[in-house]
């Protein structure tokens, strides 16, 4: 295989770093290149429980996302906050909706970020549970991982479907028959 796919991970401090770490690590290994970036003014993120991540590049030096298939954004409570408030952030997922690539929100971010925002006021997906009563019933998935492909976003209710979230992911723009490979080997 041949990384021929780019996806976005775009983290905050308290972000919740098995969502984060996951979709590296799984998504690296099916080829797929990520860049890791932050949406504030640092190179350095402290994840929700301690860990530190060091991004790839900031949101606002980020030029050109034309390749980009994919922006994943995982949860963490503060996290979610933060991304429910940046322009920036909100432009680049506008942009990413607009063209039909693919929206990946973990968790807390479902509700507390593109239900806020009116990011997708008719799709179907899932997120955390204790946040079901912010998703407007019409739109709820009971699936812990939901793919609304008509609206090309992928859901995940917690840090414990973040497996399944990725190999998901890996199917939508690999195939099944990859994704399998790939959850063989972990």
């Amino acid at each position: 295989m041949s990384k021929c796919y780019s996806i976005l991970i775009c983290i905050t401090d308290g972000i919740e770093e098995i969502e984060t770490v996951s979709s590296i690590d799984i998504l690296n290994r099916s080829n797929i290149n990520v860049t890791l970036v932050s949406t504030t003014d640092n190179y350095k993120v402290s994840c929700a429980h301690g860990t530190n991540l060091i991004c790839d590049i900031l949101l606002k030096d980020l030029s050109n996302n034309d390749d980009c298939i994919a922006m994943i954004i995982p949860g963490g409570m503060k996290a979610a906050k933060h991304f429910k408030s940046n322009k920036l952030l909100l432009e680049y997922i506008y942009k990413f909706k607009s063209s039909q690539r693919i929206i990946g929100a973990i968790c807390a971010t479902p509700a507390i970020m593109l239900i806020s925002n009116n990011i997708f006021p008719q799709a179907k997906m899932t997120g955390y549970l204790g946040f079901k009563n912010l998703i407007p019933s019409k739109q709820w998935s009971n699936n812990p991982v939901y793919w609304d492909d008509k609206f090309k976003l992928l859901t995940a209710q917690s840090v414990k479907y973040s497996i399944e979230f990725n190999l998901k992911l890996i199917s939508i723009i690999l195939g099944e028959k990859i994704s399998k490979k790939i959850a063989s080997e972990l």
